[in-house]
């Protein structure tokens, strides 16, 4: 048989042997979850894990105040409903997000507005957020997808000349940085995300940063805490709030991870840049020019015209990756698309770029970024896939050649409804 034909049309896989799994078990995580067992003091309420994580994400950001919560969902949602925002107000929100960085503004009873992406990076138009500016808008949320921040100038810009909240999605990126500005120093509040796939990964667990305004921060600790002052045990329930705090266990196991953060960087980074230059021109979603750190949550891939033209689509090429031992998903779909915030009449907004890349784009987790022959074994797969576009959009049902192993590891958001189908450590995603 060729030797360049598709695992996924009869040919030898590229790659046979499993990838680094995420996350890594660790002597240091064991230790730090061993600790809070034996501290016999679980949840946060005092001097804990807890505290020390929110510390730790004070000191690193340089912001007002921290507040460790449940899940980057609740951290979003508490971010909006401390800022007032509700029924009657509208967020705009990238259309190339995760659901929950829209589902968070329905939540708190406002409406999410969406805005198109730029097609060289797939982050935040900023002229489509200005167009979706109406005299409702209350806040903008910025998200930093796979791991690019947005542009922090132009949107803080943007917030300032319309009066509005700036709300950076940080749950892809934590030390990624925008023309010398680092995620979480723009935004008014800045939501984190600590769930298992995650670079710093707790199993769940998220977080919001406070820039500067004391009194929201005082709102966002009630509000995450049953509407009543951090260490109260009186009734003194000064606000409706929820229950978000963190547990105990995934705030150790986040500061367990955030030694690691540079080493485990500079790994992935060097991986991408052998892919850079590995892959044709295009394949890769650019790097604008004003990124000064790049957190390569994600490897972001889309299809050729080509390839487009001949029928094929990321679906498609998906499962033809997986045959070639290579765990890749598809992008995030338009969110304005999904029958939860479709228009019950007449036709959603029309945004073009985040349509196509519904259809175009894919990526890969970072963990592949951690073995360094993914620069050769990824190039190699996509090179044959492409190369047999339409047979393979033609063909039967592409499966993979191998059989997934145990050990569950969560996609890229929180595991309560951030994830989507999971991957399986070391072998392919499911769909």
């Amino acid at each position: 048989m060729p030797h360049d034909l598709p695992a996924a049309l009869g040919g030898r896989p590229v790659r046979t042997r499993p990838f680094p799994t995420w996350p890594s078990p660790s002597v240091e995580a064991r230790a730090a979850v061993n600790a809070v067992f034996d501290s016999g003091h679980w949840w946060q309420n005092g001097d804990g894990a807890g505290e020390r994580l929110e510390a730790a994400l004070v000191d690193r950001f340089e912001v007002r105040a921290a507040v460790a919560v449940t899940n980057g969902t609740l951290a979003l949602e508490v971010a909006l409903r401390a800022a007032g925002v509700g029924p009657g107000d509208e967020v705009v929100v990238p259309a190339t997000t995760f659901v929950s960085s829209a589902s968070a503004v329905s939540s708190v009873g406002a409406t999410p507005v969406p805005a198109d992406v730029r097609p060289d990076t797939f982050s935040l138009d900023l002229g489509s957020a200005r167009e979706s500016v109406t005299a409702r808008t209350k806040a903008l949320v910025v998200v930093h997808l796979g791991g690019q921040p947005a542009d922090l100038t132009g949107a803080r810009l943007l917030c300032d000349e319309k009066g509005l909240l700036l709300i950076e999605d940080s749950a892809q990126a934590v030390a990624a940085a925008w023309d010398g500005r680092p995620v979480g120093s723009a935004g008014d509040m800045t939501a984190m995300s600590f769930q298992a796939a995650k670079l710093w990964p707790g199993g769940e667990g998220g977080a919001v940063l406070i820039r500067s305004d004391g009194a929201l921060a005082g709102r966002v600790e009630r509000i995450a805490n049953c509407g009543r002052p951090r260490g109260s045990s009186d009734y003194d329930h000064l606000e409706p709030g929820t229950n978000a705090r963190i547990s105990e266990f995934h705030a150790a196991l986040v500061l367990s991870h955030m030694a690691g953060t540079d080493a485990l960087w500079l790994r992935r980074k060097g991986t991408y840049e052998r892919l850079d230059r590995a892959l044709p021109a295009g394949a890769l979603a650019a790097v604008d020019p004003r990124v000064t750190r790049h957190d390569h949550y994600m490897v972001l891939l889309r299809l050729p015209q080509a390839a487009l033209t001949d029928g094929l689509d990321n679906a498609t090429t998906v499962r033809a990756l997986a045959a070639e031992g290579i765990p890749a998903r598809v992008l995030f779909p338009a969110w304005h698309l999904l029958p939860a915030f479709r228009p019950p009449t007449g036709a959603p907004r029309s945004l073009p770029v985040a349509e196509g890349a519904t259809r175009s784009a894919l990526w890969l987790h970072h963990r592949l970024l951690l073995d360094p022959d993914c620069a050769e074994d990824l190039p190699a797969a996509w090179s044959r896939v492409t190369a047999h576009a339409s047979r393979l959009a033609a063909g039967p049902e592409v499966r993979p050649t191998t059989t997934p192993k145990p050990g569950l590891m969560p996609d890229s958001r929180t595991s309560d409804d951030r994830s989507g189908p999971p991957f399986r450590a070391g072998s392919v995603s499911s769909s």
